[in-house]
């Protein structure tokens, strides 16, 4: 080894240098790539494990939590696919300069080429760095979304859990054994408790279709026509169009809603499609009555 550094001239030890320069980036380069694909896949393992596996929360939030994993692992799979990418480009210049250890005359051609213009395999190498930290840092953003929706949602379960707790909380079998007056007067004391101002409590004689009607700091106006049942019953399609013909007329309701402890027909849904009315049934009416979900975030689920 002595003996060849003695022999050699200042050009084949600047090759020399500059080979030994990039073969450890190179190396590193590749390290740092192929760290950043693992890492990635061992996130998506764990997002497909929470996306089939589920969240377990007695709240009514198990599909929530799932969406968020689905929405990670959907994320991260576009990055790996990147990521697999840069490795294999990191590893194919690493590998090239690595073919060239102990042979000089390789060595010395390479640079000697480099120099007269072609483009050095350091400008690549550079570009693979700047690849992996801005991927890094997406892959960052991904998982903080994912902790902070996760951490949102666990709050959320907390505050429903508490509400589930307390006295304010009605379950279905306790509504489900009311007069259908005071059913109405129950959904007027929920949008009370949601903020809105109720200027009719229950329905009767001339209501026109309106049992509840409530108004929201806004100013938007809803007008809600009641359903209740002891046998979880269906309400069908001429209901709603009832609800149809007065709700904005007559009573100018900004937002039609129709509630029930029951179920709704094909027919009506279809209609209350077609005709923008909104429609709480049991399940619905769980979330809002029970768990205290409030209205407005009712409605944007509707």
């Amino acid at each position: 080894m002595g003996k060849w550094i003695g022999q050699a001239g200042y050009d084949d030890l600047l090759a020399s240098f500059l080979w030994v320069r990039e073969g450890r980036l190179a190396r590193a380069v590749r390290h740092y790539h192929e760290e950043h694909r693992d890492r990635v896949q061992r996130e998506i393992d764990h997002a497909r494990h929470r996306a089939e596996q589920g969240f377990y929360s007695s709240a009514p939030l198990h599909e929530d939590f799932i969406d968020i994993a689905s929405g990670t692992e959907f994320a991260l799979d576009e990055e790996l696919g990147t990521a697999e990418l840069n490795y294999q480009k990191a590893h194919k210049l690493w590998q090239t300069l690595s073919e060239d250890y102990g042979d000089f005359d390789a060595i010395n051609e390479r640079y000697s080429r480099d120099a007269s213009g072609e483009s050095p395999l350091m400008g690549e190498l550079a570009k693979l760095w700047d690849a992996c930290i801005d991927a890094s840092i997406r892959v960052d953003k991904i998982m903080a979304a994912d902790r902070d929706w996760t951490h949102a949602m666990a709050l959320d379960e907390a505050r429903m859990l508490a509400y589930r707790s307390s006295p304010a909380s009605l379950s279905l079998e306790r509504i489900g054994t009311m007069h259908h007056t005071e059913f109405e007067q129950t959904i007027a004391t929920l949008a009370e408790r949601d903020g809105y101002q109720v200027t009719r409590a229950r329905g009767g004689a001339g209501d026109l279709g309106a049992d509840v009607i409530a108004v929201a700091a806004d100013g938007t106006r809803v007008v809600m026509q009641c359903k209740h049942t002891r046998t979880g019953a269906t309400t069908g399609s001429p209901a709603l169009q009832r609800l149809n013909g007065t709700a904005r007329q007559i009573h100018r309701a900004d937002v039609v809603l129709a509630v029930t402890n029951g179920t709704y027909s094909t027919p009506a849904k279809r209609f209350a499609y077609s005709q923008n009315i909104n429609l709480i049934n049991w399940s619905t009416l769980e979330h809002w009555a029970t768990w205290g979900i409030p209205l407005p975030e009712i409605l944007e689920t509707l």
